[in-house]
């Protein structure tokens, strides 16, 4: 399974790496990043909690948690890099996302930070049909997927088939979207292994997921032929 630890690791990157202060180059997160990052989190807070229009509070959400996810990226790397997190700032950090509503739960299988749901379900809430209902759909959809195992995807830790049916539901709702925001690749590749999920689960009859899954792996061979997701695909879906 290194193709998904390999997949897992590149998911961990979602965006800048933060610079450090001069004598901590091994920190994950300075002094001024966190203070940065402390004080986004806070005017997110007011504006998803306060009297805006609900499209106004439903990107606070969206927001709240792409900023959660990218901090999350940055300790996961410091744990994979190092086996766990290191310097001051990032330790005061976590302790003060602890003490706020921002839980940082680690998970017991993986040792790494679960990607936190609440936000984006309180965007689709708030505005279910809005431009940012899709990005947030599309990040609950992508980290649930990888939050949900450790070295094979067809054993997920723990998978209700009512979570399952959603998390397809989620994807096929996803693939005819044109939006730069969303990756149709990854869209792709997380609905056609759910598919398999369903087959092994018996979640939805057979000839579906199976028919399915060949839609979308025939997808693959003609718009990203050389994908190291379609030989997953491949592999996983071979008898």
């Amino acid at each position: 399974m290194y193709a998904f630890k390999t997949m897992r690791s590149g998911c961990l990157f979602l965006g800048l790496l933060l610079s450090v202060v001069n004598g901590h180059a091994h920190d994950a997160i300075s002094a001024d990043a966190r203070k940065a990052y402390l004080s986004r989190l806070d005017e997110l807070a007011k504006t998803a909690q306060g009297n805006a229009p609900a499209a106004v509070r439903a990107n606070a959400w969206l927001e709240t948690g792409k900023n959660l996810d990218e901090i999350r990226a940055l300790l996961n790397e410091d744990i994979i890099s190092h086996g766990k997190t290191q310097g001051l700032e990032t330790s005061v950090l976590v302790n003060m996302l602890n003490a706020l509503v921002h839980k940082l739960q680690l998970s017991r299988q993986t040792r790494l930070y679960l990607s936190d749901p609440r936000p984006y379900r309180e965007a689709l809430a708030l505005d279910p049909r809005g431009k940012q209902a899709s990005h947030a759909r599309f990040l609950l959809f992508k980290y649930h997927f990888y939050d949900s195992f450790v070295d094979n995807p067809l054993k997920p830790i723990k998978q209700s088939k009512e979570s399952l049916l959603e998390m397809i539901g989620f994807g096929e709702n996803l693939l005819p979207l044109s939006d730069p925001g969303i990756d149709s690749e990854e869209v792709h590749f997380i609905l056609g292994i759910h598919y398999l999920q369903a087959l092994e689960s018996a979640a939805l009859p057979k000839a579906k997921c199976q028919a399915r899954v060949a839609e979308i792996v025939k997808k693959f061979r003609t718009q990203w032929p050389s994908s190291l997701k379609l030989a997953t695909l491949e592999a996983l879906s071979s008898p």
